[in-house]
């Protein structure tokens, strides 16, 4: 037995799990419906930064806020200041073993990237008045089960386009 593989799948196991957990938890902690619209949309990857640090981030920070600017477009208020501002906060990103979606002996298919993170809705006063998780998962086949060199920023887009495509209905937008 490969115990090295084991420990791998067993940990990103555990961190799913993990993630599932926030993420319902988080959802228990939206205080009332997502405003009309926004002030302002930022992006925060210090959270990121600090789990995984760069390159990795900063693909993050160059991939979502235009994303989530195109999503939100018809939600965006720049002149009202009593409107919220929505802050995207993004604490992990795991980018899985590349595949081509065929699963292993185990029955586990290893080609998944995710993205944790949450959207808060920051009130004019600085206060959070909602919170929502961030929680998505893609699947990686990248034509083969040999690893492909190179693709690790376009996987960043990716998971940056799925959160920003999921948000506004996740808010109720």
């Amino acid at each position: 037995m490969d115990i090295s593989g084991f420990l791998r799948r067993a940990a990103a196991a555990a961190g799913v799990a993990c993630s599932i957990a926030y993420a319902s938890a988080g959802a228990a902690q939206s205080a009332s419906p997502s405003p009309a619209h926004f002030r302002a949309i930022k992006v925060d990857v210090e959270p990121l930064a600090r789990s995984v640090g760069d390159p990795t981030a900063t693909w993050m920070a160059q991939a979502l806020p235009g994303r989530l600017q195109a999503a939100f477009a018809n939600r965006l208020a720049p002149g009202d200041r009593s409107a919220p501002i929505l802050v995207v906060r993004i604490d992990s990103v795991f980018l899985g073993e590349s595949g081509n979606g065929i699963g292993d002996a185990t029955g586990a298919d290893r080609a998944r990237d995710n993205i944790v993170g949450a959207a808060l809705v920051v009130a004019p006063n600085g206060r959070a008045v909602a919170t929502y998780p961030v929680f998505n998962v893609l699947y990686n086949y990248t034509g083969g089960s040999n690893y492909e060199v190179g693709t690790e920023q376009r996987r960043i887009g990716e998971l940056a386009a799925s959160v920003a495509y999921w948000l506004p209905g996740q808010m109720g937008h």
